[in-house]
């Protein structure tokens, strides 16, 4: 008698058991499919980004932009055609290529020597080319509206994909058909919404006032 009255709580307990480690499997294979469920549309990054081999490119950035080389010794040759400039200014900044005059759309810089061409700021490079007439070019983007070109390279140290930072080096300042007559130099444009403005109107500023 005693046999039997012990039976029955034991088998209760038993089924308790089972009872409760089916749950408890259930509700964890039911997890692993939501959380499978969950990352699907995520797309995990290597640790690149966190030691800065690739950087972020941040509009509300502190950082300002520079001008498009570093060595002290170079000067304007050519000045972007302004309207606001005075009759001789304007015709300093008149481009004259076989009989015809143009104005310059951006602004020329010269020195003696071959002097290193750098990014203005951080961006990513979205074209390299080798134009007969305007040399070996690199142009930048810097956000979604904002574009820098470099011409008349003669040689270029980045290919069309590379991330820069401010101040890298992108190649060399050379020659160009274009400007000829200038010798060594780097002719340096600015794009904001697919309209070519002043690079002096952008030197020393935030991306983000720009």
């Amino acid at each position: 008698m005693k046999r039997k009255s012990l039976l029955i709580p034991t088998l209760y307990v038993l089924v308790l058991f089972v009872i409760t480690v089916g749950v408890y499997f259930t509700k964890k294979s039911f997890d692993k499919k939501e959380n499978e469920k969950l990352f699907d549309n995520i797309n995990f990054v290597s640790n690149t980004i966190l030691n800065r081999s690739i950087p972020v490119i941040n509009s509300v950035s502190d950082e300002k932009i520079g001008k498009p080389f570093i060595n002290e010794s170079v000067k304007v040759a050519r000045e972007y055609y302004d309207s606001n400039l005075s009759d001789e200014e304007k015709e300093k900044a008149i481009v004259l290529y076989g009989n015809t005059f143009m104005q310059n759309t951006g602004i020329d810089y010269v020195m003696d020597d071959t002097f290193d061409v750098v990014s203005i700021y951080e961006g990513t490079v979205i074209d390299v080319m080798d134009d007969e007439l305007l040399g070996k070019t690199v142009k930048i983007r810097h956000n979604s509206s904002f574009i820098s070109v470099y011409q008349g390279l003669a040689n270029i140290e980045v290919k069309k994909g590379d991330i820069v930072v401010t101040n890298q080096k992108i190649g060399t300042s050379g020659f160009s058909k274009l400007n000829e007559s200038l010798g060594n130099h780097l002719h340096f444009e600015v794009y904001q919404d697919g309209k070519i403005i002043n690079p002096n109107n952008v030197y020393n500023k935030k991306l983000g006032d720009i």
